[in-house]
């Protein structure tokens, strides 16, 4: 029975913190009784959990509403397992992007052999880069966990992660493996993202499509294999149009046919191109590949840096472009092109001096706008 009654405790503690977590990310005004929790309810919870302004939340049976001639009346809901307030926050709660923020340490940063690095992990083509100038700096990170479905004959489903540097909007590919090997004290309080409200903007332009170009590549052999079923199905169809519309050629030729039966045959020999072309397109539609993407998880990261200064000798003209080291990957992160928004290490320049991948400074975005 003591067990029992731990066990009733610790899930009673677990419900209560949750709750309590809930409405304080809903900014409900909340103050802790002994039995429960008193809420000043905010007015875009009220209509969705269908409450009044001033509740009283406990985590025993469902009790019935107190009012109280000194005080505000309240109503009291159960919290307990099962409970109907309960399950409306359950609701409410799956429908949210869960977000928890990570503060990594570190007991060494990297103060020194930025030259070579630079060189060894960038290329300007026409350029030549120098550091100019470098800084200890605290910046931020976010990894954006989601979920993805790929259906067409068969279905394929998984998750991927990405993240990206905020200041820039750089997409990390080797930051979540990092992460899995630094000293991290976790926080599930996300008010640091009220101030990182105009950086998560400028990063969320850009992340379809880096999410859309991880999803195809983790489907690549999913696309492959129903290509392959649908080159396979379209060939043995065709050899059958091509046996069937024979065999109705060589009937042609036998004695004794009306002529009404030789017309008919002809008719039905010259739709077989139009029904081949039908039958290809039901099995186009078949082996189509529909792909949806959902974000699941958003983590925060906060963690000391070097932003390095670098300044490139493009001919006669220099540009200076802000480069930075993270110790959780202990390399650069990627540049990002000013004309797609991409990221890349491989850069080139426009005669404006525009930092473009390879793929745009062909012809530079940027100036093509102006």
């Amino acid at each position: 029975m003591s067990s029992e009654r731990e066990t009733t405790r610790e899930s009673s503690a677990e419900l209560m913190d949750f709750i309590h977590r809930f409405l304080d990310r809903h900014e409900a005004a909340v103050e802790e009784r002994d039995s429960g929790l008193d809420v000043l309810m905010p007015e875009r919870l009220l209509e969705r959990l269908g409450t009044h302004d001033f509740i009283r939340l406990e985590t025993g049976p469902s009790p019935s509403a107190i009012f109280r001639p000194d005080a505000p009346p309240r109503q009291t809901f159960s919290i307990a397992y099962g409970a109907e307030f309960l399950e409306r926050v359950l609701r409410l709660a799956c429908e949210e992007l869960p977000m928890l923020s990570c503060q990594l340490d570190f007991h060494y940063l990297k103060s020194q052999g930025f030259d070579a690095m630079i060189q060894e992990c960038f290329q300007f083509k026409g350029g030549l880069g120098r550091v100019d100038q470098w800084a200890k700096i605290i910046t931020h990170y976010m990894v954006l966990t989601c979920r993805y479905r790929a259906q067409s004959d068969e279905q394929k489903e998984g998750l991927c992660e990405l993240a990206f540097h905020l200041e820039t909007g750089a997409q990390v590919p080797d930051l979540t493996s990092g992460l899995e090997t630094a000293l991290r004290r976790f926080d599930q309080s996300v008010s640091g993202l009220k101030g990182l409200s105009d950086q998560l903007r400028k990063v969320l332009g850009g992340i379809k499509k880096a999410v859309s170009g991880v999803v195809l590549r983790e489907t690549a052999a999913f696309q492959d294999s129903m290509n392959r079923k649908f080159r396979r199905d379209v060939l043995n169809l065709e050899e059958y149009y091509q046996s069937l519309e024979q065999e109705m050629r060589q009937s042609l030729d036998r004695s004794g046919l009306s002529d009404q039966l030789v017309q008919d045959r002809r008719t039905k020999i010259a739709l077989i191109p139009e029904e081949l072309a039908r039958k290809k397109y039901d099995l186009f539609k078949k082996y189509s590949i529909r792909i949806s993407i959902v974000p699941c998880a958003v983590l925060l990261v906060s963690t000391p840096a070097v932003k390095v200064l670098l300044r490139v000798a493009i001919g006669k003209k220099q540009k200076a472009i802000s480069a930075f080291y993270n110790p959780a990957t202990k390399t650069m992160d990627p540049l990002v092109c000013e004309g797609c928004q991409g990221s890349a290490t491989r850069m080139g320049f426009c005669d404006q001096t525009h930092l473009l991948c390879l793929d745009c400074a062909a012809r530079c975005p940027v100036c093509r706008q102006d």
